[in-house]
């Protein structure tokens, strides 16, 4: 078991290459893990297991990680995990990524599909920032959903275009209720309801 920190400082120090294949377990920071295994100067890397320090990455880096190891990757320090949501989507997915489900996740999309805001705001029990989201597809159910549940943020101002052919007016309305941006219902052939929602 070493530090990430140490086996730079020993590659740095040294001239020759530095053999690691007996090491087991890295512990660091996402920064100094990653780049003991970006260095020439150290050998016999790629399946031991990495438990992390950080309170904050991004999910780039994060899945940098996991592609430089056949171990486990534990994150279970992380608080805070920010990027793409196929960035998001991949370290969630990941096996070799665990202790992740109660961070906060800050989106960097500008789009997304309602379907991918949903699913990643599943993955964490903490807040997801999809404040720099400006344009959202998918249905209106599902937009829906998206405003109604708890844990995503940011929210109330984007433009939505929904996939829908039908719909209930009433549906319809509430949707127009939860974001001031523009809804494009062009592919809608169907409305149906009573009274003041149709």
């Amino acid at each position: 078991s070493v530090t990430a920190s140490a086996l730079n400082s020993l590659d740095s120090d040294s001239s020759e290459t530095i053999n690691a294949g007996g090491i087991t377990t890295i512990t660091g920071s996402l920064a100094d893990v990653n780049s003991a295994y970006a260095s020439a100067g150290i050998s016999g890397l790629g399946d031991e297991a990495v438990t992390l320090t950080d309170t904050s990455v991004s999910a780039a880096t994060l899945n940098t990680l996991d592609g430089n190891t056949t171990g486990s990757v534990n994150a279970g320090t992380v608080t805070t995990l920010a990027g793409s949501s196929a960035d998001l989507t991949a370290t969630y997915a990941s096996a070799g990524i665990t202790g992740l489900g109660n961070e906060a996740v800050t989106l960097t999309d500008t789009s997304l599909t309602v379907t991918t805001l949903n699913t990643l705001n599943s993955n964490t029990t903490g807040t997801v920032d999809a404040s720099k989201v400006t344009t959202l597809t998918g249905s209106v159910e599902e937009a829906n959903t998206m405003y109604s549940t708890a844990g995503i943020s940011g929210g109330g101002d984007e433009a939505i275009t929904i996939n829908n052919t039908s719909v209930a007016a009433s549906a319809l309305n509430t949707l127009d209720g939860s974001t001031t941006g523009k809804i494009d219902a062009s592919k809608l052939t169907k409305i149906t309801g009573t009274g003041t929602d149709a």
